[in-house]
């Protein structure tokens, strides 16, 4: 795992309060993955945010912690190939 991807996860950590797995983080090759993983997390601490309300606050973490631009965002983005990660 690259430092980017590093800091993105920990960001995410801090954020949504929840832990995410190495071997799972490595499954999470999208956003829209990343936004499941995080909802699904979520819902088993009984957290009620809705699937708009996390895509809203992890596309913001993304785009802070990546420097992409808010566009290039989207569910079907790849880390890797579309947003730069390494």
């Amino acid at each position: 795992m690259g430092l980017d991807v590093v800091e993105l996860v920990m960001a995410v950590e801090e954020h949504f309060a929840i832990e995410v797995d190495n071997v799972e983080a490595a499954k999470l090759v999208n956003c829209g993955l990343l936004c499941d993983y995080v909802v699904g997390k979520l819902r088993v601490r009984g957290d009620t945010r809705t699937e708009d309300e996390v895509w809203s606050q992890l596309k913001a973490i993304i785009v802070e912690q990546l420097g992409v631009k808010p566009e290039e965002v989207t569910r079907e983005a790849k880390f890797v190939e579309d947003l730069g990660v390494d």
